[in-house]
């Protein structure tokens, strides 16, 4: 497998890493797009094996480029070094509103290697990141987002799950942290996933703002979005009880949103690959038709 190692660096001097793959000339493009980026989720990163490797694979052989990227929010903890300050990003620090710069330089990246048509799709993190992005920004080089398995980061709601009291324990104890001068204090986390984070992003992304909240957001996105789910999520992980149902409502008033339940999947769509990549391809070559340039 050819691959060309890239790299950008972020508005405010992240470096982030990822692959680039071109696809042949003599392929003919499937898509309708001339690349699509891949997100991960949290903890993610390009290089380990996962279900983008397989999507890589698919894409390039429907006659696409893709890139398959990290943002600042891979690994557990990382260490990088901006402007002379070594600065602590990965999943235990990383800011989530800080993707709108990841997703631009990605975006950039993609636009200056003579890419037009740009398509999105986020797995977990990277979905709710995805759909963040665009509902901000506004993007108009994205014709297409896909947002696999997004979380809904709801205090209220996880406090009215079944693991609500070990929830609303920990938020308790990260607001300790931060109320007493140690925001940066890091916690082994349960609820709502099994997780190493810091007790300020921790408040950030799961406190009583529901700040990231994917359900505000998704109304706002302009461009074609399909959003999945898979059946079995909500039995194992707190931030998919009942998300369905409201996501399946949602899709019913907005016109450019679709979304796809799909059968029989975890998180990871470990038994339904080939499903998911069926709904996805087929859906990304329909609605790119109307939206290239």
């Amino acid at each position: 497998m050819l691959v060309d190692l890239v790299h950008v660096e972020t508005c405010d001097g992240v470096r982030l890493d990822g692959t680039l793959r071109r696809a042949s000339d003599d392929v003919e493009n499937k898509l309708g797009v001339d690349i699509v980026i891949l997100h991960h989720g949290v903890t993610g990163n390009f290089y380990n094996p996962g279900m983008f490797d397989q999507y890589s694979d698919a894409i390039l052989k429907s006659g696409c480029s893709v890139l398959q990227v990290n943002n600042r929010g891979h690994d557990p903890i990382v260490k990088v070094k901006v402007a002379g300050t070594v600065k602590k990003y990965g999943a235990a620090y990383e800011v989530v509103d800080e993707c709108r710069y990841d997703f631009a330089a990605w975006i950039d990246f993609a636009e200056k290697h003579g890419f037009r048509d740009i398509g999105i799709w986020g797995h977990s993190l990277g979905a709710v990141k995805s759909i963040y992005y665009m509902a901000l920004e506004q993007d108009k080089r994205v014709k297409v987002v896909v947002a696999c398995s997004p979380p809904r980061f709801s205090c209220s709601g996880f406090i009215d799950t079944s693991n609500g009291e070990d929830f609303s324990r920990i938020l308790s104890q990260a607001e300790h942290h931060v109320r007493t001068g140690s925001p940066d204090a890091l916690m082994e986390v349960t609820n709502p996933y099994n997780i190493l984070i810091s007790a300020d992003v921790f408040i950030q992304k799961y406190g009583p703002a529901e700040k990231y909240n994917v359900l505000k957001y998704i109304p706002s996105v302009r461009v074609p979005l399909l959003v999945t789910i898979g059946t079995e999520e909500s039995k194992d992980i707190m931030a998919f009880e009942g998300l369905s149902q409201q996501v399946a409502e949602l899709s019913n008033n907005l016109d450019n949103m679709t979304f796809e339940s799909v059968p029989g999947a975890d998180h990871v769509y470990t038994d339904q690959r080939d499903y998911l990549w069926n709904v996805v391809s087929q859906w990304i070559a329909k609605n790119a038709r109307d939206r290239v340039s």
